[in-house]
């Protein structure tokens, strides 16, 4: 459901920062990547100024306009009968929160529906329905309260430890954001470490590109350590390995903690974990040679890494796939292709078996990109012409 237009009663506690953004800016942040593109907020005209500055990095916006009354939004051009969003209270909720809100409002888009704040005095509300109802006396008050799933909304409402706890809630919050995409012993072991990690972080100066470099030469360490020859030592890099990924969650945390999220942060996570992973591979496969003195081992590593590239192609041709329908196609793909193996790299160097994990992966990472580009294919030629699907819509 396109919603594009949000009210926002100004929080009395809106200059409260919240892993350091104002609590008014992150309800306008969260609602903007949600697809929200004009927003209107309310409060007395002797408050604007100070609001204002609650406002954070969106101070200047042309789309924000501080009113005294709601009724004044209606006076610059917004369609009455509009789909709306409102805000009341001194909110603090996750992305997800908000999409299953918009969600559940999807299916009764007729209808004013109220999520009520799940602290205990209740003392925020978000409201979603045609803008004229929104605006109406009573509107809000006569439909029927309905709250939405989790443990957020959460309002502030004075006490010390609101703001510690809404700051708990949302970092716990993480890691249903990923469920569908994390793999097994990710969503298992790796987020319920990590979200407490990113708590901490995320009260700090600490950058998630500082967190994303400094796992890197983490990593890099952990190949080097491979490369040595004692049972030991091998080990030991396995376990760092496991520790590195865990942190290799932190910094994309941390980002939505901090409301921080960048292009740019996106793509140094992804080179640097295929930095990450090469090194590994090639740090491995030099230590089986080493211990082993067979130069079989030294053979097979350009055939991994051969595999290795194919695998990147592979991925990267799943993720071109567009469209909702595509989605779940690509999440499965990314839970597939996540991080597990450290967990079976672990498992081979506890058993000092990490040769046969070599002759693995050399010719397993082959059987996985093709059949994965097959399944690719697959998927992509079931799918209907654009031409259809494009009637399919203007037909619906």
């Amino acid at each position: 459901m396109a919603i594009e237009t949000a009210l926002i009663s100004a929080p009395s506690r809106a200059d409260n920062r919240i892993f350091g953004r104002y609590l008014l800016e992150r309800v306008i942040l969260a609602c903007e990547r949600a697809g929200v593109r004009r927003f209107f907020v309310q409060a007395p005209a002797h408050q604007h100024s100070q609001v204002a500055v609650s406002l954070g990095s969106f101070r200047s916006h042309p789309k924000i306009t501080l009113v005294d009354k709601f009724d004044k939004c209606l006076q610059d051009g917004v369609d009455p009968n509009a789909q709306c969003i409102s805000f009341a209270g001194n909110l603090v909720f996750s992305r997800l929160q908000l999409k299953r809100v918009l969600a559940d409002a999807a299916t009764d888009p007729d209808r004013v529906l109220r999520f009520s704040s799940s602290d205990a005095d209740r003392g925020g509300e978000i409201a979603v329905g045609p803008m004229r109802r929104l605006l109406e006396e009573g509107g809000l008050r006569n439909e029927p309260l309905r709250r939405a799933t989790g443990e957020l909304p959460f309002a502030l409402n004075g006490r010390p430890e609101d703001r510690d706890e809404a700051e708990v809630r949302l970092a716990r919050s993480l890691r249903h954001e990923t469920a569908d995409k994390d793999a097994a012993m990710a969503r298992l072991l790796d987020r319920k470490i990590s979200w407490r990690i990113s708590l901490r972080l995320a009260r700090t100066r600490i950058t998630p590109n500082q967190v994303t470099i400094a796992n890197t030469f983490f990593g890099v360490i952990c190949a080097w350590m491979f490369t040595i020859p004692s049972y030991g030592w091998r080990l030991a890099a396995a376990l760092m390995f496991l520790v590195s990924i865990t942190i290799d969650g932190v910094d994309g945390e941390l980002a939505r903690l901090q409301m921080s999220e960048t292009e740019w942060g996106g793509r140094l996570d992804l080179i640097t974990d295929n930095i990450v992973h090469v090194a590994i591979f090639a740090g491995v496969f030099i230590g089986a040679y080493r211990t082993s003195a067979n130069s079989v081992f030294l053979w097979l590593l350009p055939i991994q890494l051969g595999g290795f590239a194919l695998c990147a192609l592979a991925t990267y041709l799943a993720f071109k796939l567009s469209g909702d329908r595509a989605q779940a196609f690509i999440n499965k793909v990314e839970r597939v292709s996540g991080r597990d193996f450290a967990y079976m790299l672990f498992g081979f160097a506890l058993f000092n078996a990490i040769d046969w994990f070599c002759w693995g992966t050399a010719f397993g990472t082959y059987v996985f990109a093709l059949t994965l580009m097959w399944l690719t294919m697959r998927w992509n030629r079931a799918q209907p012409p654009r031409e259809n699907q494009r009637a399919t819509v203007e037909e619906a």
